[in-house]
């Protein structure tokens, strides 16, 4: 009678799988059926942050070398174009970022490499880099926050001529451009080589001197975000995983239920390492975490359009006509993952991030992660300018656990 329990009881066991959860791949092309509704400014709520959700007062660093609304009160974004090479890993790890509201990766070639761009606004340092070139796509970042733009050299390859479209949006003659590469200007002094880092990965400035040269009258646009201290509901999601399609340009992003965040891991296998401030060593916490799914136009290899605006007189001659700034989204935070959409009206609107009922999403009071991601890739043929044709040689995937 033992004897039969036991090998009922061994078939039982041998029968039941070991469940572990599945990786669940999100597609950004999918129709999701969400209607976003009609939305206005949101109120500047009186020692909040705009951008953080957090209270000024809380932001206030020790050093008095900082600017920032949370230290002069006064609301003037700054885009920063930051390295990304080995994905940010070790000693290519950015300084001063420690300090920023949000940090946007977008694609840089398209083998999969990327180029972070982060935005101050609380505060900014008076340390920031390593500083490197802009592409197109961030001219219309940079003309969503009207923020002082602060970069090292840019592409001029036809159709992606950054300097021919800041001149074209006219912010050349409102002085909130500073180019590393530019000589001779007020601002070279706060450019510098760091020591110990090999170029072109040790261009650094001092963003917050760069901000004293800004004329008084620059008053950016209200794009106020809405936050909430409700936590998220939504499918479990302690890990998100993004590839890019190269190799050394993959991010793993891990919820830390203590902290309530997800901290970024780069760099690959045993050698990954949570993203981190070269400066002070600290791991940089996110407490949004947006996958942001825009259409991606190639004039070469190393030239991407990535399209987070909905003006399309750059490219008026093209017979596709223009192109809208809309797409499907992805939010992580508080452990969960939900979906939504988002959208831009045009070249000075705010972008918009819609949760599932298509009413605007309120994120988590904290530093936000934008991830813009291809969600199809387009080749331009520049020269005989005819229909782009769609590119699918290399693999990129966004999955969560």
């Amino acid at each position: 009678m033992k004897k039969n329990l036991l090998v009922l009881l061994l078939t039982v066991l041998l029968a039941v799988e070991p469940v572990f959860a599945l990786a669940v791949t999100l597609d950004g092309g999918e129709d999701r059926g969400i209607e976003p509704k009609e939305v206005g400014l949101n109120e500047l709520i009186d020692g909040e942050s705009p951008t953080t959700g957090l209270p000024l007062e809380e932001r206030l660093p020790g050093n008095e070398d900082f600017a920032g609304l949370a230290v002069t009160g006064r609301y003037l974004p700054v885009l920063v174009q930051i390295d990304n090479s080995d994905n940010g890993a070790g000693w290519r790890s950015p300084w001063g970022a420690i300090y920023s509201d949000v940090i946007y990766e977008s694609p840089l070639r398209r083998e999969g490499q990327t180029r972070i761009s982060i935005l101050y606004s609380d505060l900014v340092p008076d340390d920031v880099g390593p500083i490197r070139s802009a592409r197109l796509g961030h001219v219309w970042l940079r003309e969503e926050w009207d923020a002082a733009f602060l970069y090292h050299g840019q592409q001029e390859y036809a159709l992606t001529n950054v300097l021919e479209e800041l001149t074209r949006l006219g912010v050349t003659k409102r002085g909130l451009l500073f180019s590393g590469t530019s000589g001779g200007k007020d601002w070279n002094k706060y450019y510098y080589n760091r020591q110990n880092l090999a170029s072109p990965h040790d261009k650094g400035a001092n963003a917050a001197g760069i901000l004293t040269l800004v004329e008084d009258d620059i008053i950016p646009p209200n794009h106020t975000w809405l936050f909430t201290d409700e936590a998220a509901e939504g499918d479990p999601a302690t890990e998100i995983t993004v590839k890019w399609g190269h190799k050394d340009y993959t991010s793993v992003f891990r919820y830390d239920e203590e902290q309530d965040c997800y901290y970024r891991y780069v760099g690959t296998g045993k050698k990954a390492e949570p993203y981190h401030d070269l400066d002070t060593e600290e791991p940089i916490p996110f407490r949004n975490v947006i996958i942001q799914w825009t259409d991606v136009d190639w004039v070469v290899k190393d030239a991407p359009v990535t399209r987070n605006t909905g003006d399309g007189a750059f490219f008026a001659n093209y017979s596709t006509g223009f192109f809208t700034a809309e797409g499907n989204a992805d939010y992580f935070m508080n452990g969960v993952h939900k979906t939504g959409y988002w959208r831009r009206e045009n070249m000075h609107s705010r972008t918009v991030f819609y949760n599932e009922n298509g009413e605007e999403l309120k994120l988590q009071r904290g530093r936000t992660m934008i991830e813009m991601f291809p969600n199809v890739e387009r080749q331009i043929h520049t020269a005989s300018r005819k229909k782009p044709s769609i590119i699918t040689d290399v693999k990129r995937s966004v999955s969560y656990e």
